[in-house]
């Protein structure tokens, strides 16, 4: 087991005890990455409510916006893991409906030149002949060196795509039309080696799309076509 699980375990021992004592509580988890109402605990601000102050979800890893980080249906504070969720896409049909491409990372530019954050994008296009919606996602980020994993699920309400069209889905935390939330204490973020970022993106009754992308280690620029 890792230093950083029994830092966790030594942490939700010690959230839960003093939560007890304020007679706080935990908010619902999330797989959309919504956030929950703020919270005061003896060690600072809680911002998701999930029992866990921000300061020590940074040192975990977790989502202090997001009381579920990895969308499993677990509370941060009650799960033994909360940046590993099992991928619970399970889609029998083999009906193509749409496609996904252009995966990127850290592409620290848009069209237009400005300047925009480090994040994950990319295309999604409707081959069908009916409006997609209701997609969910699975991604997972390994580390390439070490082999450590950490995988999310994620509902991505609002995003559709209409026939013929193909559209571009952001993972950013900018809270934009079609940009989508997700860990900033992920080792997206801070894991200085080089990753793998592999997604599954499903929308109901049609084929799962999967894609994968490298982000090279020391914040180098990624991605393929």
């Amino acid at each position: 087991m890792s230093n950083k699980i029994y830092t966790f375990m030594f942490i939700t021992i010690l959230s839960a005890l003093l939560l007890t004592a304020c007679g706080g509580g935990k908010a619902p988890a999330s797989s959309s990455g919504s956030t929950s109402s703020s919270a005061s605990t003896a060690n600072g601000t809680d911002t998701d409510g999930d029992g866990i102050p921000d300061s020590a979800e940074k040192v975990l890893g977790t989502d202090p916006n997001n009381a579920d980080t990895d969308g499993d249906g677990q509370n941060d504070l009650d799960d033994p893991n909360p940046t590993m969720a099992d991928n619970p896409i399970q889609e029998s049909s083999t009906t193509q409906g749409f496609t996904i491409s252009g995966l990127l990372v850290e592409n620290n530019e848009d069209a237009d030149g400005a300047g925009v954050p480090d994040h994950l994008e990319f295309k999604v296009a409707n081959t069908g002949s009916a409006d997609l919606t209701t997609f969910d996602i699975y991604y997972t980020i390994t580390d390439k060196d070490t082999g450590d994993v950490q995988g999310y699920y994620r509902t991505l309400p609002g995003f559709t795509v209409k026939p013929g069209e193909t559209k571009d889905i952001h993972f950013d935390n900018t809270d934009q039309p079609d940009h989508f939330s997700w860990n900033p204490n992920s080792a997206f973020f801070n894991d200085p080696n080089g990753l793998t970022v592999a997604v599954t993106l499903h929308a109901p009754g049609l084929a799962p799309q999967s894609g994968a992308v490298d982000k090279d280690p020391a914040g180098a620029e990624g991605g393929i076509e």
